[in-house]
């Protein structure tokens, strides 16, 4: 019946389903705001639900642009303007989104493509005019589809973090060297899947790297800012005097060095990006990447629901998970949780597809830790790092 409809009926019809999905989707975790015009490629723009934000603040809550295109089937092709994807500088606008919708009820689907994925993976038209990227199979390939809406959603919400903080703190590049504020939040999304590193957790690695590089950012704006005082002064004794403040700077060879101490090379921070590439394409190829995720979710919640209704106290009491799963899909078959004393620890379990592993409550934490939290924590890691590093092993370790 569809077939004999006019095209201008078809294309109301493909555009009210596209952006139904799209509001349906997004409800969950924003605030949506439609407008009555789509500039900037928006057909939503969204809000994170937090009322310590308002428009009307000094800086006011960042949003995002969702742009949502209904394919009729693989052969559509959709165009988005470049100016929507891009700055004036050509980098990637952090915040804008395209949400792909093909096929009908049962058979749908989503894909998820942000602007730095537009741009890295779609081609430009050479004959569109405004120039623009072309929206075909390409952006329907497996790596962009929705395979879990949460994880879909934490992307988008990640993004906006992010955007909101470099806005916070844009009015301060006007300094001669740029005032860089950063958190655990200014990293790609990629990075923060929570993928049991052995070597550290990235987010917090990634940020004292930058607060290391700071420092020597604030020594540079010290030497700029003496140098500044001593060019401007016109009394030539005051300008001596000034010259104190750089002195403090100059090293035993008569020179000025910046980051001596240094570590350049970053430590051990590129062994902890090999690793956890390798874990998550390996499962992004396998198709793994959603029930490993949602593994360590069920894992999660149960040790967190046992230990509220029988939380640690003694010390060297034991927190204890016990999980079956299928190997090949990563789907959790049995999961238990059990705590005791230290003379009723059962020994671990380390087999593809069974494991049991459990974690003493101890004297020493972190600081800021709760010991029970941070019994909880490695409880999970050690579980998900065996499933994880068991299926794909380091090949540089014999």
């Amino acid at each position: 019946m569809e077939d004999s409809w006019p095209t201008w009926l078809k294309i109301m019809e493909n555009g009210a389903v596209g952006e139904a999905r799209t509001r349906s989707f997004l409800i969950d975790r924003f605030w949506v705001l439609e407008r009555s015009v789509d500039t900037d490629g928006a057909d939503f723009l969204i809000q994170r639900r937090t009322t310590t934000q308002r428009f009307t603040d000094r800086v006011p809550p960042r949003v995002g642009v969702i742009q949502a295109k209904y394919f009729q089937d693989r052969r559509t092709t959709h165009y988005i303007p470049k100016s929507y994807v891009v700055d004036d500088k050509g980098m990637p606008l952090e915040g804008f989104f395209a949400l792909l919708h093909v096929g009908r009820e049962d058979d749908g689907e989503m894909y998820l493509l942000s602007a730095r994925q537009i741009v890295n993976t779609l081609s430009i038209s050479s004959t569109h005019s405004p120039e623009s990227y072309v929206v075909g199979t390409t952006a329907l390939q497996g790596t962009f589809r929705i395979n879990a809406r949460k994880l879909a959603l934490d992307q988008i919400e990640h993004s906006l973090k992010s955007q909101t903080y470099y806005q916070s703190a844009a009015f301060l590049d006007k300094l001669n060297i740029p005032y860089r504020r950063f958190s655990e939040d200014d990293i790609d999304f990629p990075w923060t899947l929570p993928l049991p590193n052995p070597v550290g957790e990235i987010p917090k690695m990634f940020v004292e790297q930058k607060e290391e590089l700071r420092k020597i950012v604030f020594d540079m704006e010290e030497v700029l800012g003496a140098i500044d005082a001593v060019l401007t002064e016109k009394d030539p004794r005051r300008a001596l005097e000034l010259m104190d403040a750089l002195r403090y700077h100059v090293d035993g060879y008569g020179k000025i060095t910046f980051g001596g101490r240094g570590d350049f090379n970053w430590g051990d921070f590129p062994d902890a990006l090999d690793t956890h590439d390798r874990w998550r394409q390996g499962l992004q190829t396998d198709g793994l990447l959603e029930p490993y995720i949602a593994m360590g979710d069920k894992l999660q919640v149960a040790l967190v629901s046992h230990t509220a209704a029988h939380p640690l106290t003694d010390k060297g009491s034991f927190l204890q998970a016990i999980i079956e799963y299928d190997r090949d899909t990563l789907n959790v078959i049995e999961l238990s949780v059990k705590s005791g004393t230290a003379a009723e620890r059962e020994p671990e379990i380390k087999t593809p597809g069974h494991v049991r592993m459990a974690s003493s409550l101890g004297e020493w934490v972190p600081r800021k830790i709760k010991p029970m939290d941070y019994t909880i924590e490695n409880v999970w890691w050690n579980v998900m790092r065996y499933v994880i590093e068991e299926r794909y092993p380091d090949p540089h370790f014999d």
